[in-house]
């Protein structure tokens, strides 16, 4: 008897609802801001397909496992966490995902960066479509990151785990930079750098997602120089001459040949970094991701500092 006044009680109340508002009782839809205007979702999203690996480890952040991945075997080699989950769709190449695959997934909400090789319009056949911009060179990478993260919350109905994940990151931002500081020292610098091959190298800038993750630790960055609109620059180690009293932390993967020929190199070797032994090694993050390799790439730093320089 309970259960069925329960029952009534909510017919009566809906059906209240109808006559007074001459609409059904029904939740509001959801309404994202993106690159193409306005996204409205009946329904919080549950089978979500990721294009960028960055929105892949943001899902997955969130707690849920995305039905369709982009790349997923080089997810592995240059993000590596948060592990994808055991069963989804690979949908091929980023820039290219595979239509058929993308649609055999029955996503309910595919997420994608502007710039890759098929249309808005083609996507949006298959289901409705959120285009998040990750990288604006005015502006840096962690704001912009922590941004679409709150908007992929919302997408999938998880807000309140995505408030309560953003406020574990800032927690561990703090920790991790004052261990980075004391095991620095107050006298240096961090020159965070990619080897491109034997003789080039990319310096992370202030608006990089490493530099400016950086800055809300409260680490210091040494390079000041011009950068592209992912937050980096590339050249020579002309590039890193000026920089070469501070430390270095070099990112992986990179291969053995290319650190073995830019180690033995007369002008690498010449270095005031390398003559005083403050190289140190970073292992794989990914530096163009979202929050989650935000927050892996805080704690890999302080401990790659702790450790102690590489040898």
């Amino acid at each position: 008897m309970a259960f069925l006044r329960t029952f009534l009680g909510g017919m009566f109340f809906a059906v209240t609802l109808f006559v007074l508002t001459g609409t059904p009782a029904i939740a509001d839809p959801i309404r994202i801001e993106h690159e193409q205007g306005t996204l409205e979702l009946a329904a919080p999203a549950k089978r979500v397909a990721t294009i960028n690996w960055a929105f892949t480890e943001t899902v997955i952040a969130l707690g849920l496992d995305p039905v369709a991945v982009a790349d997923p075997a080089d997810y592995g080699d240059w993000v590596e966490e948060p592990a994808l989950p055991d069963d989804f769709v690979d949908l091929g190449q980023r820039s290219s995902p595979n239509l058929e695959a993308l649609r055999a997934a029955k996503p309910d909400l595919i997420i994608v960066i502007p710039d890759i090789g098929i249309s808005y319009d083609k996507l949006s056949e298959i289901a409705p479509v959120l285009q998040l911009r990750m990288f604006d060179e005015n502006r840096p990478a962690f704001e912009t990151a922590r941004e679409v993260f709150g908007k992929i919350a919302k997408a999938t109905g998880r807000e309140a785990e995505g408030q309560a994940y953003l406020a574990h990151v800032d927690a561990k931002l703090a920790e991790y930079g004052e261990r980075t500081r004391a095991a620095l020292g107050p006298d240096q610098q961090l020159n965070i750098i990619y080897f491109f091959d034997e003789s080039t190298i990319g310096m992370f800038g202030d608006t990089s997602l490493p530099g400016s993750v950086m800055a809300a630790m409260n680490v210091p960055l040494a390079f000041d120089g011009e950068v592209n609109k992912w937050g980096f620059a590339r050249g020579g180690l002309e590039l890193i001459a000026p920089y070469a009293k501070q430390s270095v932390v070099y990112t992986n993967p990179v291969p053995d040949a290319i650190l073995d020929k830019m180690f033995a190199s007369p002008m690498w070797k010449f270095m005031d970094f390398t003559r005083n032994n403050r190289i140190y090694e970073l292992p794989v993050v990914w530096m163009y991701g979202g929050v989650p390799s935000s927050l892996r790439f805080a704690k890999l730093l302080s401990e790659s500092i702790e450790n102690g320089p590489h040898q």
